[in-house]
């Protein structure tokens, strides 16, 4: 049993989702200051896709895969599964979401992780407060009804990051046994895997993860567009030369500066309010930014403005202002027939 692993969990066929394993490795190892304070395990269904990288590759099999969503489908049900696995190979495992770059050595993670404490991605919210929300609906009525409502206290975490040691396989265990009471409320709630781990951490202390990852789950399309540039440029091929270009590329999507802020407001301004939001987008990729990566991001912006536009379907007095917007910018007008044509 290895002391420590950084445990990844990649299956299906699209290569971004491969490349976000590839580079979410990079960071790890490109803040790594010595080589033996963890391993790093991937769980996956294409081992040839990491072959010469420096991780240990366990195989799995469609059936196995098949298995892991259970009966009723519950595709997170696998994430479930696969941290369980994990915990049986290393003394303490911390597992890693693949959209999630390392801002600082995963190490400082392993630290925090004890038989008495756990490591999750980030706080999200109480009980109290999720309970309210529409989607969790059908869960608070099954808990109810069975008498197993949490204490309004019980905080919810994104398991983006989970870091547990060996004993933690019991824990997983009560948490796909929850999973499979609710799975079928999964087509209402998709996060029923890191709600069921958060109910069974109950009486754990847990520290959280944020300081050391950027988890960008709610930014993918800007991140995906980074990605794909940075492995066209430099390939996959492993190499210590590619860990260190992997610092090329901006953790984070950095706000405007105030100047940009200021003059994309009263760009804005003139619209109709309806209108604003469509604005905001094609300014945001208008607007000149640092390095080729962000630059990689300007047709994620235009795409979003373009959606926006369709799904309002302004009037022609309205689309006149938007043409008055972006009428002589010849980049986006090619990048809009590019889109319809795609469309077509």
């Amino acid at each position: 049993m290895q002391p420590n692993h950084l445990l990844y969990f990649l299956y299906g066929k699209k290569s971004i989702y491969r490349q976000e394993a590839q580079f979410s490795i990079l960071s790890a190892l490109r803040h790594q200051t010595h080589r033996e304070s963890f391993s790093i395990t991937v769980l996956t269904d294409q081992p040839q896709a990491l072959a010469g990288w420096p991780v240990r590759v366990v195989a799995l099999d469609e059936a196995t895969l098949a298995d892991w969503m259970g009966t009723a489908g519950y595709v997170h049900r696998r994430k479930a599964c696969a941290i369980r696995l994990g915990l049986e190979l290393a003394r303490k495992s911390i597992f890693v979401d693949t959209d999630t770059i390392f801002l600082r050595d995963p190490a400082a993670l392993f630290e925090r992780v004890s038989d008495d404490q756990c490591v999750m991605d980030q706080f999200e919210f109480l009980w109290r407060e999720a309970s309210k929300r529409k989607d969790y609906t059908g869960l608070v009525s099954q808990l109810a009804a069975s008498g197993g409502t949490p204490p309004a206290s019980l905080r919810l975490y994104n398991s983006g990051i989970c870091g547990m040691t060996a004993q933690g396989v019991a824990q997983m265990d009560q948490a796909i046994g929850l999973i499979d009471q609710w799975a079928h409320l999964h087509t209402q709630l998709h996060t029923l895997e890191q709600i069921a781990v958060s109910f069974v951490l109950a009486d754990k202390q847990v520290a959280e993860a944020r300081d050391c990852v950027h988890h960008y789950y709610s930014q993918k399309d800007y991140h995906h567009a980074m990605l794909k540039l940075f492995f066209q440029t430099h390939g996959e091929h492993f190499s210590q030369a590619l860990v260190e270009a992997s610092g090329e590329v901006p953790s984070h999507i950095p706000p405007l500066g105030l100047v940009d802020r200021v003059a994309n407001k009263c760009k804005l301004w003139r619209l109709h309010p309806d209108l604003r939001k469509i604005g905001r987008y094609y300014l945001l990729g208008r607007t000149p930014r640092p390095g080729a990566y962000l630059k990689a991001c300007r047709e994620v912006w235009w795409g979003k403005a373009l959606a926006a536009l369709d799904k309002q379907q302004p009037s022609q007095k309205k689309r006149a202002q938007l043409e008055k917007l972006w009428g002589q910018d010849r980049d986006f007008r090619a990048f809009a027939e590019r889109r319809a044509k795609l469309a077509d």
